[in-house]
This record gives C-alpha cells, structure tokens and sequence, in this order.
C-alpha cells in the first residue's frame, strides 16, 4: 500500500495546499513508473501527487515525478538505485536520499555517503527500510516525535545491522 491519504494528511499538517502546485504527471514519466514495474496503486500515487516543484514536508524532501524520465536518463545515483529495485522519490534532512523499495512498496532511507562512496556495492546494503509506505512515512515525519528524518536516525531507530558508523576507508 501507498497509503495517498496519508501522505494527503502530512502535506495538510506541513501547510502545503496541493491545489496551487499540483501539476498533471506527464506521459514520459508515467511510461518510465510502467517500464520499471511499478505497481498500478504506486503508479496512481505519483499521479496524485505530481507537482511543479519540490516540495519539503517537515524535515523531508519530496521531488517532483515529472523528473523521473530525466533522472533515468542522467542521474547516475537514480539508475543505480533503479537497477536495485529502488525508485529515489526525494531525500531526507541530511540529503540521505528516501527510496521506494519497488518489490514491497515500502520506503527507507539510503545512506548516501556509503551510497555515492561505494558504486561497486549494492545500494540495499545502505537501504534503511522504515517498514511503513511513503504516505506513512512523511505523515509520522510531521506527527511522531523523533521520528527519523535521515538513514542515521533510520538505523537506531529501526536497530538495523548496518549503522553507518562504519569506516569508509576500511572498506576499500
């Protein structure tokens, strides 16, 4: 699940009127989400909420879905993230990037200093899944106290093996 009402509610409590930035998903976006395999419901979720610009709800960024087609073409980070079977769909406070896990529909953070240090590596291995869907994550974002807003916080919270704590350089 995607829970859109959730997410619905997290851009109310964040004071984002969706009306004034909401901007229909063009076709070419909607063609990369059918191509990557997403499911219908996700589908219909950035249908929904497409807008003109990036939005920051709370701590979180959101970006906009009429950029998914440029960022497969460019972005390297993106396409990576892609062939891992994780959608990049904003960042957290710290610019740790949030990531749709495209089997289970659920959401986490990827620690991005791992994520853009170690390209040899697979990015789930840096993947900080928060077990809740996107709707839910940037509702307890704005509506639960210390709740996580970046993949430090994320792996504490969620007790996860990897920390990020580790050595960059022993890793080489």
């Amino acid at each position: 699940m995607m829970h859109a009402e959730m997410m619905r509610q997290a851009m109310e409590i964040a004071g984002i009127k969706m009306r004034v930035h909401s901007e229909p998903l063009r076709d070419e976006n909607k063609e990369v989400l059918r191509r990557i395999g997403l499911p219908e419901e996700a589908q219909q979720f950035f249908v929904a909420f497409s807008f003109n610009i990036d939005l920051e709800i709370g701590e979180l960024h959101y970006d906009q879905a009429n950029c998914f087609k440029k960022n497969l073409e460019w972005e390297d980070g993106f396409q990576r993230a892609l062939r891992a079977g994780l959608l990049v769909i904003g960042s957290g406070s710290t610019g740790d990037p949030i990531a749709l896990d495209i089997q289970d529909l659920q959401a986490g953070y990827l620690f991005h200093d791992y994520f853009w240090e170690q390209e040899a590596e697979d990015p789930r291995k840096f993947f900080i899944k928060m077990n809740c869907s996107l709707g839910q994550l940037f509702l307890n974002s704005v509506s639960v106290e210390e709740y996580p807003v970046d993949a430090y916080e994320a792996a504490a919270y969620m007790g996860s093996e990897f920390t990020g704590h580790e050595d960059l350089e022993d890793d080489r």
